[in-house]
């Protein structure tokens, strides 16, 4: 029996080298997220002019029909662009920022619900409020986002497409990094 018990702790002893894996109930850690999954080239955050983020041409094609008003939101520098007239019942209003302080991925974390969207070739995301409430932030920089929020006035347009066309034509604006 001394030698049946020898062999087997041998034979354990002799097992090729493979290393024994955690006990399954042992707690494992989860695997970070990936910084980012982009794989267009990383834009520049430098923005010199806050409403220079679109060109007359693209504010006009997008529909906004009101001069850029640079303003802070949140203590974040940016752009307010609107389309229609105040107080009326039809257009969109949209605070554009080139963020340093939050990625994609922070905001994703900080908004439960996001929904990954692409933008101009760069992996985004869209929290929506009620169809008409939108924020879309697209990683466009391992240091910072572009982020366009804002609402439509009118029922019948949804908020998020603005915003995504919004934040399409700021990602096309901006330089290679």
């Amino acid at each position: 029996m001394g030698a049946v018990f020898a062999s087997v702790v041998l034979a354990g002893c002799s097992g090729g080298g493979a290393t024994p894996g955690p006990p399954s109930d042992a707690p494992t850690e989860a695997p970070a997220p990936p910084s980012s999954s982009r794989t267009a080239p990383a834009k520049s955050l430098q923005v010199a002019d806050a409403c220079g983020v679109l060109t007359p041409e693209q504010q006009q094609a997008l529909g906004a029909n009101q001069p850029p008003e640079a303003r802070e939101s949140n203590g974040m520098p940016g752009c307010s662009f609107v389309s229609g007239d105040s107080g009326t019942q039809s257009g969109w209003n949209a605070f554009v920022a080139v963020n340093t302080k939050q990625t994609l991925q922070q905001f994703v974390q900080s908004k439960p619900g996001t929904q990954p969207i692409t933008v101009a070739g760069y992996p985004a995301a869209k929290a929506e409020v009620s169809g008409r409430n939108c924020s879309v932030v697209v990683d466009v920089s391992d240091q910072g986002s572009v982020m366009a929020y804002g609402l439509s006035r009118d029922q019948g347009v949804n908020g998020c497409d603005v915003m995504q066309k919004v934040a399409e034509a700021v990602v096309q604006n901006l330089p290679n990094a």
